[in-house]
């Protein structure tokens, strides 16, 4: 077979041979390949198995009809859309209107012209492939809606005909014999609350106006949908000036859409753990109040509630209970703000007018709208603290807790959101620096104080780049050996403006901001780096303690950074000895473990500061590496009474029970010294022996026996 036709096959249907024939050699030559069937039966079974392009049909066969035959053929999925050319001697306009009443796409007559036969096949295949095109766009339209769920639907208004897509009546779902008549037909289906919305947006369509909204729809389950909805006038003005006006639109569903959106919204704008709102939205609810109290000339307040030291329940009894304690304490703020409008009375000891919102991790944003006088605020803040403070039972044990809240008012101390938040915050950490107070209204000084702490930071961060820290040493001596053995780094800040700064001012200031871990690194560094200098002048088992934050050891780069900084300076990690408190090492247990003895595997030594305040459990000081007990100044300034004395007999005796070294610190009188002597303490750390000094007066000093204290002999 040649030509450009090979590919299309054409089916042949006629009793006579010759005509058979005749038809099978013009085809050829056109291009085409051929399939025979000499009557009615041979060519539906031809058809189902070959599946031809094309059919060539003669209309008078015996038995089954070429009618018939394109009758039947059309009736299969197959042969929908192949087209039927059938051939006809008769001429009698009944037997051309029946061809196409069966389903004929063409017909010719006989005596038939061959050359013209093959010009009308390759017509009709290329009708036939626009068709297809057709069908399948239709097809394709069909799944596209389907999959993006989306119906549409035309109405032309004056006759109230709406013509809906199969797809329009699933969005319901329902089908088109249940759905009903009309355009009204809709309101039926939509979500009550949505109607009244829906039957205004169809009068505005009755007059040509377009709309787009979303609403709700009912499913016979029940089941509720939401749909967005657009119409506007059609653009065919020739189908309006026959019929009038005429409206166009689509549906889609956009219920995932909407859920997801409602998902998106309770992530970013709502804590998971308590179900209050955030930060964020407490922001923005903020931004809406103060927008509305500058309209209505009111007042508002905005609070911050701490719960104080509440990272110890998590140390304590795990994050889990504390998460319990945190739901606990939401719910009650939650109560405590109630539902009720501010017409309604606050019996029952409520707080009226509130909105609370989980700020951080346990940090609680109150904001109180329409407030009267500053006592009344304040009155609100402290019903907070008893509300945190209440007795909280879990499984197995209360627990009880306590409270600070930083107060700011609209305008006295900020007139726009922001401004208002940050203050209640500055006040807030007023409170939780001053532990007499649990409630602080925000005051201009706050404000002057907060803004010298922001210098503050930039001027650390500058000292310690630029070291300009300083670094002393305080001797511990044994007071039996009458030398001195040991000392402990403190480290001080000579400001160059200021003067000296107070180290619990600048250290809490360097935990806060992350800059005690630099801050830490530059001290091991100058240490290790005085024992180097001294050289001979120290002893060669004489050791320097430096302090770690819990900062510093749950750094993760602490160990790298230890072993940098002994590598860098050449020096043996004997001679360092960390001190960390019983809360650092508390804090996770597992964790620590696992540092104290890589620490030792190293070489370096650990003391247990300020003992005795914390957990002083024997279970955790066998379980950890540690080396040395230091007993708190606490202790060491109440030896007067015998109540005092009983407690360092029983840290020296648990000391020496674990083969630990113990230190007193803050020892300052001659009676302290003897009593702790007398109970087996004889490492001594305090003013009654030195002030901290430069490592060059301390190595003067351990020639030198003057630092001794007079008295009775040791």
């Amino acid at each position: 077979m040649t030509g450009s036709h090979n590919n299309t096959r054409v089916l042949i249907v006629d009793d006579d041979p010759l005509t058979r024939m005749m038809a099978v050699e013009a085809l050829r030559e056109g291009g085409y390949s051929t399939i025979e069937a000499e009557n009615g039966v041979q060519a539906l079974a031809a058809f189902k198995a070959e599946h031809p392009d094309l059919v060539l049909l003669d209309v008078m066969m015996p038995g089954l009809s070429g009618f018939e035959v394109c009758r039947r053929l059309r009736a299969t999925p197959a042969g929908e859309l192949v087209p039927v050319i059938m051939l006809t001697g008769l001429e009698d306009s009944e037997s051309v209107e029946e061809a196409f009443h069966v389903g004929a796409t063409d017909f010719i007559s006989k005596p038939i012209n061959w050359t013209l036969l093959r010009f009308r096949i390759r017509y009709v295949l290329r009708s036939a492939q626009v068709m297809k095109e057709l069908v399948r766009s239709k097809d394709n339209l069909s799944s596209a809606q389907r999959i993006a769920r989306l119906g549409s639907w035309e109405w032309f208004v004056p006759a109230d005909d709406a013509q809906r897509s199969s797809q329009y009546y699933r969005l319901f779902g329902q089908h088109a014999d249940t759905f009903g008549e009309g355009m009204e037909a809709l309101v039926a289906h939509v979500y009550e609350p949505d109607r009244a919305m829906v039957q205004a947006a169809l009068e505005g369509a009755r007059q040509g106006i377009g709309y787009q909204l979303t609403y709700r729809v009912v499913w016979p389950d029940g089941s509720v949908r939401t749909l967005l909805e657009t119409a506007e006038r059609a653009d065919d003005l020739a189908a309006e000036s026959l019929d009038g006006l005429v409206m166009e639109g689509s549906a889609q569903d956009i219920t995932e859409q909407v859920e997801t959106q409602r998902r998106i919204r309770q992530l970013a704008y709502f804590d998971p753990l308590t179900g209050l709102p955030n930060r964020e939205f407490f922001r923005e609810g903020l931004l809406a109040a103060t927008a509305r109290c500058l309209r209505n000339d009111s007042r508002c307040a905005v609070m911050v509630v701490d719960i104080d030291r509440f990272a110890r329940i998590n140390d304590s009894l795990g994050p889990e209970r504390g998460d319990q304690v945190l739901q606990v304490i939401g719910h009650r703020l939650r109560d405590s703000m109630g539902d009720r409008t501010p017409a309604e009375p606050a019996g029952g000891g409520g707080l009226p007018r509130l909105k609370v919102a989980r700020m951080a991790a346990d940090e609680f944003g109150i904001l109180v709208t329409d407030v009267g006088p500053v006592e009344e605020v304040l009155a609100i803040a402290h019903k907070l603290v008893q509300v945190v403070c209440a007795p909280i039972r879990v499984p197995g044990q209360e627990i009880t807790l306590s409270a600070r809240v930083g107060v700011a008012l609209m305008p006295d101390h900020g007139t726009d959101a922001d401004a208002l938040l940050k203050a209640a915050e500055t006040a807030l950490n007023r409170a939780k620096r001053i532990t007499r107070d649990q409630v602080a209204l925000f005051s201009e000084e706050m404000k002057v104080a907060a803004f010298l702490r922001f210098t503050l930071e930039g001027d650390l961060r500058r000292a310690i780049g630029e070291d300009e820290l300083k670094v002393l040493y305080q001797p511990i001596v044994d007071v039996n050996r009458r030398e001195i053995v040991k000392a402990e780094a403190l480290v001080r800040w000579p400001h160059m403006s200021r003067g000296p700064v107070p180290p619990p001012e600048f250290i809490s200031l360097a935990e806060e901001t992350g800059m005690i871990v630099p801050l830490t690194r530059a001290v091991m560094e100058r240490v290790c780096n005085d024992i180097v200098e001294l050289g001979d002048a120290l002893p060669a088992d004489f050791r320097v303690s430096i302090n770690l934050s819990g900062v510093n050891f749950m750094d993760p780069q602490l160990i790298p950074t230890v072993r940098a900084v002994l590598e860098g300076a050449g020096l043996p990690a004997s001679r360092i000895e960390f001190e960390l408190t019983e809360t650092v090492l508390m804090r996770d247990l597992d964790y620590a473990t696992t540092i104290l003895a890589q620490l030792r595997e190293m070489g370096i030594r650990v003391a247990v500061d300020d003992f005795g305040t914390g957990y002083s459990s024997l279970a955790y000081l066998r379980r950890l590496a540690v080396d040395t007990l230091k007993i708190d100044r606490s202790f060491v300034g109440e030896l007067v009474d015998g109540q005092g004395v009983a407690i360092v007999r029983a840290v020296i005796g648990l000391a020496h029970s674990l083969g630990l070294e113990v230190v007193a610190e803050g020892v300052e009188t001659v009676a302290q010294l003897e009593t702790l002597r007398d109970q087996g303490c004889h490492l001594i750390q305090g003013y009654l022996f030195a002030r901290p000094m430069s490592s060059r007066a301390l190595a003067q000093s351990l020639v030198s026996a003057s630092i001794l204290p007079m008295g009775r002999p040791v």
